[in-house]
């Protein structure tokens, strides 16, 4: 199989915490290489730091970067800014890299990069203060909210109905009740995660939804799974492993 392969025009090939395999995920780093990649959609994840910022990173625990014991949420933005968020990927290639605010990434990239940003965990006031930080950049259109937990998705189309909506469903979890709950809700996408996806249930699926995006791409095999069974995107670590259709 020879890399790069090709997908369809409107696929949407999405950069799964910017370019993460070659660059520390969530960093300007990775989201700067996928541009240099001719990528133009980016998944990211959000938090809320101790003084209300939004911080781009993963986990909200940081023993993974090098920070045993350390959260997110217990530390503020002055301090987590101080964090080499890129040696533990690459200490020669990325020492220094900063963890970011979502304002920083905003007023870097602005609309060059469509936005799929990841609520990890419903923090109070993280939903209200992620659309005031998107409505400030004059962004709506230009983003999906999407998470694991429904409830906080239902409180941003309540709140910005013109904002699209992702639920990332669980393994095991792409089912008709998923599928029918998710279009009780107004949501825009059903996220499965690409080992979970057939045609049959995306077909289904795009009865009830406008769009069907897998996540959990591991692999070439995977993304071949998503993209066989209909899908509409997926986020990938290796985004420069496929092409638009010319």
């Amino acid at each position: 199989m020879r890399l790069p392969l090709t997908v369809p025009k409107n696929f949407r090939i999405i950069a799964h915490r910017g370019a993460s395999g070659y660059a520390p995920e969530n960093t300007l780093a990775a989201f700067r290489l996928s541009e240099e990649m001719g990528i133009t959609e980016i998944e990211l994840d959000v938090w809320l730091s101790k003084d209300n910022h939004i911080v781009i990173n993963h986990d909200g625990r940081l023993d993974r970067y090098g920070y045993p014991g350390l959260h997110v949420t217990e530390l503020e933005l002055e301090a987590l800014l101080k964090l080499d968020m890129g040696s533990w990927f690459s200490p020669h290639l990325f020492a220094g890299e900063q963890m970011l605010t979502l304002e920083a990434l905003f007023a870097q990239f602005r609309e060059r990069f469509i936005y799929h940003v990841e609520i990890k965990e419903p923090l109070p006031g993280l939903v209200g203060k992620l659309l005031a930080t998107i409505d400030a950049h004059g962004l709506e259109n230009r983003i999906f909210i999407t998470s694991k937990h429904i409830d906080a998705l239902i409180e941003a189309q309540t709140s910005a109905p013109q904002i699209r909506t992702g639920w990332l469903v669980a393994r095991g979890g792409f089912l008709m009740a998923a599928i029918d709950r998710a279009a009780e809700a107004g949501l825009y996408q059903i996220c499965p995660p690409a080992g979970d996806t057939d045609k049959a249930m995306v077909e289904a699926a795009h009865t009830k939804l406008p769009e069907v995006r897998a996540w959990a791409v591991r692999g070439i095999e995977p993304a071949l799974q998503a993209i066989e069974s209909g899908c509409d995107g997926f986020t990938i670590n290796w985004p420069d492993w496929f092409v638009h259709q010319v």
